[in-house]
């Protein structure tokens, strides 16, 4: 049998990640349910949201601002042609019984 990284054999792992596919297949469903139980038949939509304030609108000026600047240094750096790559995949060698 298979063994992985962190001591869980395939067959566990397997299982978990079925029932994970199941559990993600239904989520969608019953969010959808529960909202339309929720909503009282005839009422119309939720109410609007408050605009932002003064603060929060200098708040999100000065995160967009900090984004920009980061994304300006980011593209701005120079990457000399034919540097190496910033990881390197190597597949480890099987541990244990020979086939």
């Amino acid at each position: 049998m298979i063994e992985l990284t962190n001591g869980m054999d395939r067959r566990r792992f397997v299982q978990l990640l079925v029932a994970g596919a199941a559990v993600a297949a239904a989520a969608p469903a019953s969010a959808v349910a529960r909202a339309q139980t929720s909503t009282a038949p005839g009422k119309g939509p939720a109410a609007h949201h408050a605009p932002p304030s003064a603060a929060q609108r200098k708040e999100i000026e000065s995160q967009k601002k900090s984004l920009a600047d980061a994304l300006r240094v980011v593209r701005d750096f120079n990457l000399p042609a034919g540097s190496p790559p910033a990881f390197v995949f190597r597949a480890l060698k099987r541990e244990g019984r020979p086939r």
